[in-house]
């Protein structure tokens, strides 16, 4: 918040291209989350204040972390400085919607207004930001009509989108049926078009329903394939995450599940991600599950310390140190309890 307070009350200097900022490296640790390391490189360019590219990766690592309130801040900041960029619109409309729907029932509405304007806006300025054009659909098609919902206005949208971009439509469509509790329409929806080349979105958004009704060999598959397809960093690391899990609590290809694993723990090392944790556990499962019990006690080891709000994360972790208990432990303290006995 202190970074964010200097950043407002900073006057505003000329540019000077002698400082032209590395965009590709600070949207690289965006998309590796490691975030602190982001924010502390990317607040000691001396005129980060005035390059676009960077604020829109600084937004993106506070929403990210859910930091809402700062994101807010910032992107107030932002879109006056740069009223035309579509992406700073966005993801300013993104983040007041977000706090809409977790603040207060009173500047809840104003937020989403507010909101909903500057996704309008994003549009007005690019027809084709496409992830605009989604948080719109979504928000008509979720917020109840008192906070300026419109099911109506979804439905239309989302038929417009199918005349310029059918994955685009598919995705929209999916997604409003999903939100009337209809995963199995949704599904139905979206076997009956499968476009070519496979879209790596759709084959997620596939799997997410097929692991929700509980068809995991189905689900799996389409993990796989979304992370074979993926060009998105986080969309690829996302699917082998999903690959690794399911290979774990639906008994599925468990070396595959291994690589997957080790993929994206490779990835992540080191960073603000929170779901770390979960990846090596799911991982020692599978070390353990494949007899590489030395692996899985390497594993299991660097979790001892780790604040995990979840009994069933700290039920899983405590059964496997059980199981991965030397034998000659186990021998001595059996042999202890006999003395004691005797």
């Amino acid at each position: 918040m202190k970074a964010l307070l200097l950043f407002i009350a900073a006057a505003v200097s000329s540019a000077d291209v002698s400082h032209a900022p590395n965009v590709s490296h600070y949207e690289q640790l965006l998309a590796s989350a490691r975030y602190t390391e982001l924010e502390h490189q990317l607040i000691q360019q001396p005129d980060y204040k005035q390059q676009d590219q960077l604020l829109v990766i600084y937004a993106r690592a506070l929403i990210n972390q859910k930091r809402l309130e700062d994101a807010n801040t910032l992107l107030n900041y932002a879109i006056e400085q740069f009223p035309d960029n579509s992406e700073l619109n966005y993801l300013a409309g993104l983040s007041k919607i977000r706090l809409a729907s977790d603040g207060n029932v009173f500047a809840a509405k104003e937020r989403a207004a507010r909101g909903v304007a500057l996704l309008q806006k994003a549009v007005s300025i690019k027809p084709d930001h496409y992830a605009a054009r989604q948080a719109l659909i979504d928000f008509y098609s979720i917020a109840p009509a008192a906070a300026g919902g419109d099911k109506e206005l979804a439905n239309s949208m989302a038929v417009q989108l199918a005349e310029e971009n059918p994955a685009q439509a598919l995705l929209a469509q999916s997604r409003i049926l999903l939100n009337e509790k209809k995963p199995t329409e949704a599904l139905a929806l979206l076997n009956s078009i499968i476009p070519n080349p496979p879209n790596p979105r759709l084959l997620a958004r596939k799997a997410q329903i097929l692991n929700e009704l509980a068809l995991y060999d189905e689900a799996f598959s389409n993990y796989r394939q979304a992370a074979e397809h993926a060009t998105d960093l986080t969309d690829k690391y996302n699917a082998l995450y999903h690959i690794g899990r399911l290979a774990v609590v639906a008994d599925q290809d468990a070396m595959m599940g291994i690589t997957a694993l080790q993929q994206y723990l490779d990835f992540y090392r080191d960073s603000d991600n929170k779901t770390l944790p979960w990846a090596t556990l799911r991982l020692a499962q599978l070390m353990y599950r494949t007899g590489d019990n030395f692996e899985a006690s390497l594993l299991v080891a660097g979790l001892t310390n780790a604040q995990v709000e979840s009994e069933e994360f700290n039920l899983i972790l405590l059964s496997l140190l059980s199981a991965l208990k030397p034998k000659e432990v186990k021998a001595e303290t059996e042999a202890e309890h006999k003395q004691q006995e005797i």
